[in-house]
């Protein structure tokens, strides 16, 4: 299954997070705080969804974070993650251009934003 994401059905997912309860999975699918793919025997989920399910839990369980602030929350998480992924695909673009382009930026970036940024 190389390069192919492991997929779990309900039952393998709510085994491996014993907290999550079936309806508490199903409000987390019909909010689309998780977005399951659809196979040919119902709904797979693949290890991205077994860790925002996990985080779902610590959050509403353990954090006693409400309903109405998980989609914030996890929207948050999103957009850092895009942020993440950003940042790595420009680092590895300056790398590729060479040490002068790589100090040309950097001399920029402190001329326009100061010391701290570089």
């Amino acid at each position: 299954m190389e390069g192919r994401a492991l997929m779990m059905t309900e039952a393998e997912l709510l085994d491996r997070i014993g907290r999550l309860s079936a309806e508490r999975l199903t409000l987390c699918v019909t909010r689309s705080w998780v977005r399951p793919r659809l196979s040919e025997a119902g709904p797979a989920y693949d290890e991205t969804d077994l860790a925002r399910l996990r985080l779902i839990v610590e959050l509403t369980e353990d954090m006693e974070v409400n309903d109405e602030a998980v989609p914030l929350i996890l929207g948050l998480i999103d957009e850092v993650s895009a942020l993440r992924r950003r940042i790595r695909a420009l680092d590895a673009a300056l790398g590729a251009e060479g040490p002068a382009v790589c100090d040309a930026v950097i001399a920029r970036l402190r001329a326009l934003h100061g010391d701290g940024v570089a």
